[in-house]
């Protein structure tokens, strides 16, 4: 701001944020400290931590009312899609520092207040352990399950397989990684219509599609999205102001995810925000070929090919900066010569070569997510 001669006095509309610049992960990991106010005693304050896809993990921080303002934003969203305060949900996360605050006592309170059941992800990725998993969700007997899609979605692979059914039912609500359509299409076949909450743990309750709509919301009263070229057709980068985190304002943080585009809300809209209508993935994603071509590989292939392909239950995509890897998991016949096919007519004005894998069983990272793409060096592949 110093370098741009621009003063906080200045930037009074959405429009003057445009003159500031942007916060992305690198600086949040580097300088982190360094964006906490020091109007705020550094001990009242809220300590969050995210490995996101990188790996590498990144620290961040709430003042009281910045986090209860986001988890507010997230159940205000949920609510959109029917949830109800109090109604027996099913938690399932992975994040290791959640799992670990499950056993104090004041989470068991808020769990009882609340009538939640918390169920490490891992738990569903373990053979041996998914069918005692399903059998204590059963006897809980939830309205909602909330939670990462894939280990919501490995769940419902096992109730199928065993027949299971869940009777008062009503809602699944996804975040934390993308709601694939294949995902989509087999969890509301056999739990129940699904919506999805979209945020990170920088910035809570940014967005939701509420059940039965086609559009992601954007919680206008919490936050500020900017949707800025990203280099690619179609694709836009999201950037978010935290509109109730005074204690490390995130303005202007590029979270790393891509968007269509942002609409203005229309007079037929169930809600009065503005909205995106689809979710690409994270920028990080992008493969950026010798030739100079650019795209994006889990969008490209991911749909496409869960559809034409029912037998494969996952898949993942790794670049190593000359070829493609693609694995696939798979649990029935499936037709390998076709499927390679398919692969060369997608890849075909991009002249890359590739290679696949196939494989009963992709794993997810340690804390239960499923990484669809990985960036890996060539040595590593060697």
């Amino acid at each position: 701001m110093k370098e741009k001669n621009i003063s906080p006095e200045q930037i009074n509309s959405i429009e003057d944020l445009e003159r500031l610049p942007v916060i992305d992960r690198n600086i949040l990991l580097h300088e982190n400290v360094n964006l906490v106010s020091d109007a705020i005693s550094f001990s009242r304050l809220h300590k969050g931590t995210s490995s996101g896809t990188t790996g590498i993990p990144i620290h961040y921080y709430y003042d009281n009312i910045g986090l209860s303002a986001g988890v507010a934003a997230c159940y205000t969203l949920w609510s959109m899609s029917g949830w109800k305060f109090g109604q027996r949900n099913v938690h399932i996360w992975g994040n290791a520092s959640s799992i670990q605050r499950w056993s104090k006592w004041s989470s068991k309170a808020k769990n009882a207040l609340i009538g939640q059941l918390n169920i490490p992800s891992i738990w569903l990725n373990d053979p041996e352990n998914i069918e005692d998993v399903a059998k204590k969700i059963i006897k809980f007997d939830p309205v909602s399950i909330e939670g990462y899609p894939s280990a919501i979605y490995t769940l419902a692979q096992h109730f199928q397989t065993k027949g299971y059914s869940l009777y008062s039912l009503k809602q699944v609500l996804t975040t934390a990684e993308n709601l694939e359509g294949y995902q989509r299409e087999l969890i509301e076949k056999i739990f129940a219509p699904t919506g999805d909450l979209y945020g990170s743990g920088e910035v809570l309750g940014v967005a939701t599609r509420p059940i039965g709509d086609d559009k992601y919301y954007v919680f206008d009263p919490h936050v500020i999205i900017e949707a800025v070229d990203s280099g690619i057709p179609g694709m836009k980068d999201v950037i978010v102001t935290d509109l109730d985190n005074y204690g490390m304002p995130m303005i202007r943080y590029k979270i790393g995810d891509m968007i269509d585009d942002l609409y203005l809300p229309e007079r037929e809209d169930k809600y009065p925000f503005t909205y995106f209508k689809k979710i690409f993935g994270r920028s990080s994603e992008i493969v950026q070929l010798p030739n100079g071509k650019r795209f994006h590989p889990v969008n490209i292939f991911g749909g496409t090919l869960f559809r034409k392909f029912p037998e494969i239950t996952r898949h993942k995509v790794i670049w190593n900066g000359e070829s493609l890897l693609f694995q696939f998991e798979y649990q029935k016949p499936l037709n390998k010569e076709e499927l390679e096919s398919q692969i060369k007519e997608l890849l075909a004005g991009y002249a890359v070569p590739f290679v696949i894998e196939f494989t009963n069983r992709i794993l997810p990272s340690k804390n239960g997510k499923y990484a669809y793409f990985e960036k890996v060096s060539l040595d590593d592949r060697k």
